[in-house]
């Protein structure tokens, strides 16, 4: 996570109360004898934000080792005082699909070419805010194009508006598109969070649910296996239906490792798939979504005198 990322939470307490509690789950397989670094692709890692110290600390004590490393890919957001507007737009569903129009079209961005997902006059007004923002320049008469053309997917910028929700909505330390050295089973996290002495795993994708497939699912349980997180997410950013593709994928892939999970609906389609494991989509809002998820897990543990 960028350095001046918000950390509401992290403001008014120090990580080590947030965390106070904290029970690790590192086993033989997880632990390493000496401390490895990840490979670093891009320069060392930038220096730790409150939020991402209080991710690392939360990786040490399950044996992972986790300094900063992390996707060097650029993300579609902007430095600076646009980055809050941003991250307000990035609440809608049609900004989201928007921006996905963008760079599929980035060397030849018209206003007449973006409104697939939004009407014209809001097609306008959002890539007059990405011109103002410094993402998109002007390419000649009416003609705009990408900035950097390293931005090769919104994946890496739904991880950062994911771990910015859970900052600044829920008071959440977080951190997003963690590389972690040495995890079994791969260490790439998209998002990892820390609240109430808990940790919680975010895997997000931002491809529609028939792009999605089997060993995603798979690969997804193995890093929960990894990490050991007391709440696992996997959030789908589309408004389409859970248990026509994705339910299915999780039931097959429960049977093939004979785990004894039942998908049950939480509320529309919000999905409980496993033991504290949840599938999720944006519909109707990705923010509140996210919400719904944290506290049916919160609650659960709480006193019930009925």
């Amino acid at each position: 996570m960028r350095a001046d990322a918000r950390q509401p939470a992290l403001a008014r307490a120090p990580a080590a109360v947030l965390l106070d509690g904290l029970v690790g789950h590192a086993t033989g397989p997880y632990l390493a004898e000496d401390p490895v670094r990840a490979k670093r692709t891009a320069g060392p890692p930038p220096a730790l934000d409150a939020g991402a110290r209080a991710v690392r600390a939360a990786l040490r004590r399950r044996g992972l080792c986790w300094e900063g490393e992390h996707d060097p890919t650029p993300l579609l957001v902007p430095d600076g005082a646009a980055r809050d507007h941003h991250y307000d737009l990035l609440g809608h569903y049609s900004y989201r699909l928007f921006l996905r129009d963008v760079l599929k079209q980035r060397d030849d961005l018209r206003p007449a070419r973006l409104e697939r997902y939004v009407g014209p006059p809001v097609a306008a007004r959002y890539l007059r805010f990405l011109v103002d923002a410094g993402l998109v320049r002007r390419a000649g008469r009416g003609v705009y194009r990408l900035c950097d053309d390293r931005i090769v997917s919104f994946g890496g910028t739904l991880e950062w508006y994911v771990a910015q929700v859970l900052a600044r909505e829920f008071e959440c330390a977080s951190a997003h598109g963690l590389r972690i050295a040495h995890a079994a089973h791969g260490g790439d996290y998209d998002v990892i969070a820390c609240t109430e002495g808990e940790v919680v795993y975010i895997e997000t994708k931002s491809a529609p649910p028939r792009q999605i497939v089997q060993e995603e699912v798979g690969a997804f349980l193995d890093r929960v296996d990894t990490l050991r997180p007391d709440l696992a997410l996997f959030l789908a950013d589309t408004t389409l239906r859970m248990r026509d593709k994705l339910v299915p994928l999780f039931g097959a892939e429960a049977a093939r490792r004979r785990l004894a999970w039942e998908a049950t609906r939480l509320e529309r389609e919000l999905w409980r798939v496993g033991p504290e494991v949840y599938l999720l989509n944006a519909d109707p809002d990705l923010r509140r979504n996210l919400g719904a998820c944290l506290a049916a897990h919160f609650r659960s543990r709480g006193i019930a005198l009925g």
